[in-house]
């Protein structure tokens, strides 16, 4: 049986490069892997974890997920060498701190447009490829994020949002037309180079804060310091949970990557008014 063909973006480090590793390793199933990433400079790591999967089970490329010629040059080489792909884990992705109104609109727009408009310019390379083989998995990495609006993180949860909401509509279309099916991933913090950035910026950004806003944020980030270690996963664990969703028979559409992820989701779920989250600093 050929390989299954995966195309994985944001792989310089993290979750991306775990699940690449991962796959290409994968010894009962065998995955061919496009490992790929914005900066080819960043390429050392994921070389070395790869080892001798190297340019045999895994292939690196460049690929700006903000850039289409980038998207479309790495797409029609899968497609011309293997005729087909099977499988898009949309990773790439960036984060920060900020009360909204305290960043440049210009930052914003390009965080979204990293984040949200990197999945759909990725996703609309890989589909005639994937409807012409009436076959496909898309995984998205999310974000617990993407379902709980955590204060002083507006542009990240809104990114996030915006990316749970295009694949819940679109996954019913893809499913039941197509034979294609979508999934959101759902993690916490992640012991990654992002979370290492996500924190040095935090200290960053709160010097711009005004002064009600940054004494809210410091009394936040004390009580979130126990929630933030229930959660705490590795890069190793979210790439074990990509092969189990690639693997799936019947793959769900939302998969939380940790038990205390799951009982934050179902706690807000269970309440339609979610007047509750009003009260997160206090909680």
């Amino acid at each position: 049986m050929a390989p299954k063909v995966v195309l994985i973006t944001g792989c310089s480090s993290g979750i991306g490069l775990a699940t690449a590793v991962c796959l290409a390793k994968e010894k009962q199933h065998e995955f061919k892997v496009y490992a790929t990433m914005r900066n080819l400079g960043s390429k050392g790591s994921l070389e070395t974890a790869a080892g001798d999967t190297l340019d045999k089970n895994l292939f690196i490329r460049k690929l700006d997920v903000t850039k289409e010629d980038t998207i479309s040059s790495v797409v029609d080489e899968i497609v011309r060498e293997n005729g087909r792909i099977d499988v898009l884990i949309n990773n790439a992705g960036c984060g920060g701190v900020d009360g909204n109104d305290q960043w440049p609109l210009e930052r914003c727009q390009a965080m979204m447009d990293t984040n949200y408009w990197g999945v759909v310019r990725t996703t609309r390379a890989v589909l005639p490829a994937m409807k012409k083989q009436k076959s496909g998995r898309i995984l998205n990495v999310s974000s617990l994020y993407g379902v709980l609006g955590g204060p002083f993180y507006a542009t990240y949860v809104s990114s996030k949002f915006a990316v749970e909401g295009f694949t819940e509509s679109f996954a019913p279309v893809l499913r039941d037309a197509y034979n294609i099916r979508m999934s959101i991933i759902q993690p916490g913090p992640v012991r990654t180079e992002m979370l290492a950035n996500f924190q040095k910026d935090r200290e960053e950004s709160v010097k711009d804060f005004d002064s009600a806003t940054r004494e809210m944020y410091l009394v936040q980030k004390k009580k979130m310091k126990s929630l933030v270690e229930q959660l705490d996963q590795t890069a190793d664990d979210i790439a074990k949970l990509h092969l189990e969703v690639i693997l799936s028979e019947n793959p769900h559409l939302r998969y939380q990557t940790s038990e205390a992820g799951t009982q934050i989701v179902a706690t807000k779920l269970k309440d339609p008014t979610t007047d509750a989250l009003l009260d997160m600093l206090k909680q």
